[in-house]
């Protein structure tokens, strides 16, 4: 059973685009602070991809977010951390 907590903290992940580049940590944090009360810990996990034009003759870079990992404490006093894979 999920608390409130984690409830709210999937309801406001799920709300963000990650696929565009209008989102940043400090917002989240932020953003999170106001309903847990607390700054919560936000890892992020990168994919990198690597594309070879024949045409150029290049190499281009795809950087994507794979993974986000938020850190907080819970109801019950305990560090709890949920993960969500964005690919």
């Amino acid at each position: 059973m999920a608390s409130m907590k984690e409830i709210a903290i999937r309801n406001y992940i799920m709300q963000i685009d990650f696929k565009r580049d209008d989102w940043k940590v400090p917002t989240i944090k932020e953003n999170l602070r106001k309903f847990l009360g607390e700054e919560p810990g936000i890892d992020i996990t990168y994919k990198k991809d690597v594309m070879i034009n024949e045409l150029k003759g290049v190499a281009e870079e795809f950087k994507s977010v794979h993974k986000i990992g938020i850190v907080f404490t819970d109801l019950d006093d305990k560090y709890k951390k949920i993960e969500f894979i964005i690919d």
